[in-house]
């Protein structure tokens, strides 16, 4: 609990930077993972040096090899447990059968509002059909 305070705390100056200064639109961050959406190639790794520099000069920190990539949104984006695509968002399968799994009468708010939040209408569906059956059990 404290790392994540701390590092909201942390990189809150390149929060800003990548708002204010870079005026960044599409950006989102949780802990130390944060991505960006940008229209092209060139202009994510015109970005990407930016945000290196700063990362580097100002905080004293360095992007890890493996998660610094670029690819194209129509590919879909693993973050948080979760598929974004241009057009939609779903639980990854893992995530998704997690739920299944753990859902119950005294916690189905909790997953019901998971569920909503990154979801497209058909998998909403599904949950409240399957939570309807464990209620009538």
């Amino acid at each position: 609990m404290t790392s994540q305070i701390f590092s909201n705390i942390y990189l809150n100056e390149f929060d800003r930077y990548v708002k204010h200064t870079l005026s960044i639109k599409k950006y989102l961050r949780y802990g130390d993972d944060f991505v960006i959406f940008v229209k092209n190639r060139e202009e994510a790794m015109q970005y990407r040096e930016l945000m290196k520099k700063f990362l580097d000069e100002k905080l004293s920190l360095t992007l890890h090899a493996r998660n610094d990539v670029i690819f194209p949104c129509g590919d879909g984006l693993k973050f948080l447990g979760c598929m974004i695509y241009p057009d939609m968002r779903m639980l990854q399968k893992r995530v998704w059968n997690r739920v299944l799994k753990r859902t119950a009468v005294n916690n189905f708010a909790s997953y019901n509002g998971l569920v909503r939040a990154h979801c497209d209408d058909e998998k909403m569906r599904h949950f409240d059909w399957h939570v309807l059956n464990i209620v009538d059990e």
